[in-house]
């Protein structure tokens, strides 16, 4: 029987992987539309509808999500939310056709853009996302637009300018967030570190409270200008937190702003017609949110490659070991931190025997594969405090603290055995054996104490255990 056959295991699954993403789709969506068909003004559409940007962002950021029968629960979920609230027939037809419409255009534009781009991590990742919002707008507006003229005897521009601008607010506040979201374990650890960090640094949440102060003094002063008030606060928070946190803070000041204003909590001068009114002040709020968002992607990018160059700069690329400069400097910290106690430390040196010989005879991948896997093997044995780099080629150290000449030694043995048991797989032949030949030097840390003068013993006596056979251990003198 075909594994693809209907009672087989694995398309049962898979139906229930699409029946699943159905109720999730669905769900989600016939919430998001009731909440904006709740909340929105007696006689008006809603001024704020997050269903739409919620579709759109789920489709992206789950790609498994976005079959025909998902869509179909969306539309569905569209329907039940507008009928349950007492909607008529063709114009709840017609509107959630209009969303859908917005909502499928926007996936489709999001899969000309890579996926660091879908996820703002990209200088120019915001301009994209402004341009597809755009896209999006225009399409659910043409398609909508006529029902705004219906419902409030409007010409059929100002109803696709209406449905336009409201669209592309809505997802310029609410795409963000769930296109940059981490995951929820990324999430919890960042609240874990941000309330470590908040108790012994009350200055991390200066940006927070200003953006909440800035917030206040608009419903104070009010007038045109309260709109501005919160974006220098906005802005700091961009360069002081994380683009998700940013995003997330960004779609709530533009929450408040898009209720409170019509609510009057916010007072600003207002047109003599509401509808452009609302036009004004929703498209004044979505290009606010465009600045903090660019910073910070542009602030998230420039982290992620200080990130990458710190990774280059730090480890040997190939096998994971510390780098030679990283490994002095490392070590030498630990060794000032042990000065004060004058506690034991212990350093190894470490060397593949015949390694030139693997590689001539095997190739250099083999060679690659072998230090790979020497350097998994050293790994496992070794504590999350003890040091283990890369000096060149073949040739490797481990810095041990708090670790006397015996332990030391037992422990380059026990490195030495596994080693020397350890078997790489070929395609060429059954396997590969290599072994290891250690130097110890290990003392009590003094003032004048060095890693360059306990490397050098423990080389002493690295080139004695070559000289002696080679795959031994030997130790170094005091």
């Amino acid at each position: 029987m075909s594994v693809t056959d209907a009672n087989s295991p694995l398309a049962a699954s898979l139906a229930s992987q699409r029946v699943r993403g159905m109720a999730i789709v669905g769900g989600v969506i016939f919430a998001a539309a009731l909440f904006g068909i709740l909340t929105r003004p007696v006689g008006f559409l809603a001024s704020f509808w997050p269903a739409n940007a919620i579709l759109l962002g789920m489709m992206v950021r789950n790609p498994r999500y976005a079959r025909p029968e998902a869509w179909a629960a969306a539309f569905l979920g569209y329907i039940a939310a507008d009928l349950v609230t007492g909607g008529s027939w063709h114009i709840t037809l017609w509107l959630t056709i209009a969303n859908m419409a917005g909502s499928m255009t926007g996936y489709f534009c999001f899969q000309f853009v890579t996926d660091k781009d879908r996820r703002l991590r990209h200088a120019i990742s915001v301009l994209y996302l402004f341009g597809i919002c755009c896209v999006l707008a225009l399409v659910s507006a043409l398609v909508g637009g006529g029902a705004v003229a219906v419902l409030f005897d409007r010409d059929l521009t100002q109803g696709v300018v209406f449905w336009w601008v409201t669209e592309l607010a809505n997802n310029l506040i609410i795409l963000p967030p769930i296109l940059t979201f981490p995951g929820f374990r990324m999430v919890a650890s960042n609240l874990s570190s941000a309330s470590a960090m908040s108790r012994a640094n009350v200055v991390h949440w200066l940006p927070c409270l200003a953006l909440i102060l800035s917030v206040m003094a608009g419903v104070l002063i009010g007038g045109a200008g309260a709109l501005a008030f919160p974006m220098p606060a906005l802005l700091w928070c961009a360069l002081s937190y994380s683009l998700f946190t940013t995003s997330v803070q960004t779609m709530l000041l533009c929450i408040w702003l898009l209720i409170a204003i019509p609510a009057g909590i916010v007072a600003i001068p207002t047109l003599p017609d509401l509808i452009n009114s609302l036009d004004s002040i929703r498209l004044g709020i979505a290009l606010t949110a465009l600045g903090p968002l660019t910073v910070a992607s542009i602030n998230s990018a420039r982290r992620d490659l200080i990130d990458r160059l710190t990774q280059l700069a730090t480890y040997d690329m190939l096998t994971g070991a510390l780098s030679r400069s990283a490994f002095f400097e490392r070590g030498q910290d630990r060794l000032g931190e042990l000065v004060q106690t004058r506690g034991n430390i212990a350093v190894m040196m470490l060397d593949l025997d015949h390694f030139k010989h693997i590689n001539d005879r095997h190739g250099h991948a083999v060679g690659d594969a072998v230090l790979k896997e020497f350097c998994a093997l050293v790994s496992t044995h070794l504590r999350a405090r003890d040091l283990f780099g890369r000096l060149g080629g073949e040739e490797f150290a481990v810095l041990l603290p708090a670790t006397d000449l015996i332990e030391a030694t037992a422990l380059a043995e026990r490195i030495r055995v596994a080693v020397d048991e350890a078997v790489i797989a070929m395609a060429s032949s059954p396997h590969l054996d290599f072994s290891v030949s250690v130097g110890v030097s290990a003392c009590r840390a003094e003032l004048d104490t060095t890693i360059d003068t306990m490397l050098v013993k423990a080389d002493h006596a690295l080139y004695e255990a070559k000289a002696g056979g080679r795959n031994q251990v030997r130790v170094g003198s005091s």
